[in-house]
């Protein structure tokens, strides 16, 4: 009646993955965790132990610090990072869209000013953001 239906057999780990592929998987596994021990028994016996001040302190461009730690640095970032994180995708997909323009000028050159009008938004803003003269002086902590 059902002839379609066949047998369930009995699964192993061998029918479900081939043992090539078994023995891949574990040396996958276990070479770089062999790998790992030895070099973190070389680095912890080769290593030396005894540590002096020079090292354990801090140093700021390779010379001991001087003065405050912290203050305020007089220089905003959010503008150029608008600038370099819109602008700059914006201008590679213009140049690819002015490559295809010999293709469809009407469909390539509408793209062209909406990705325009898309860049000077950010653009402007940015500009304006980092004009703004309150945020570049120096104020005190």
């Amino acid at each position: 009646m059902f002839e379609f239906v066949q047998p369930i057999q009995t699964l192993n780990a061998a029918a479900i993955v081939p043992r090539p592929t078994l023995i891949t998987i574990l040396l996958a596994l276990v070479l770089p965790s062999i790998g790992i021990l030895i070099g973190a028994t070389l680095a912890r016996v080769l290593t030396p132990r005894e540590y002096s001040v020079e090292k354990l302190d801090r140093y700021e461009a390779g010379n001991p610090p001087y003065g405050r730690a912290r203050g305020f640095f007089p220089m905003q970032y959010y503008p150029y990072l608008i600038i370099f994180l819109t602008v700059e995708p914006v201008m590679i997909y213009l140049f690819l869209v002015l490559m295809a323009l010999h293709e469809s000028t009407i469909a390539v050159g509408l793209l062209f000013v909406g990705l325009s009008v898309l860049l000077a938004l950010p653009l402007v803003f940015a500009l304006d953001s980092a004009r703004r003269l309150k945020y570049w002086i120096m104020r005190e902590v």
